[in-house]
């Protein structure tokens, strides 16, 4: 069984999105934190217990503890890169800033810059 982890402070995009990605494959596991800290503590007990990463990690840029681009950076920090791009990540954003989608594209780790909410075609494409 596949593994999403949804990283994102908005408890109703959480719902949403969560449910979005059920219709696409309801045989899909999904982990959601509202919190930046809490998902990197969860990320670090994974990895320091040696268990699998999840599959795909949704990642919102913009939250108030911790940027998801923060998050990557301790994790780089602490973990090597191949280690951590067992999981495909793709960064979420509401926001226009042009900046962001670039350090999004120079970033190795990140497979995708994508919109809030959810496309369900880009959805499918990932899940496919």
């Amino acid at each position: 069984m596949r593994t999403i982890l949804l990283i994102d402070d908005d408890q109703i995009f959480n719902f949403i999105s969560s449910e979005m990605i059920l219709e696409t494959d309801p045989d899909i596991r999904i982990i959601t934190y509202l919190s930046s800290p809490e998902a990197l503590e969860y990320l670090r007990d994974l990895l320091n217990r040696q268990q699998p990463l999840p599959d795909i990690l949704f990642l919102d840029i913009r939250m108030p503890e911790m940027s998801g681009f923060e998050l990557l950076d301790k994790l780089l920090k602490e973990y090597p890169m191949d280690t951590i791009k067992k999981m495909r990540i793709y960064m979420l954003t509401s926001s226009l800033d042009e900046n962001d989608n670039q350090r999004a594209a120079d970033n190795p780790l990140i497979e995708g810059y994508l919109g809030k909410p959810l496309d369900i075609v880009e959805l499918v494409q990932i899940l496919g």
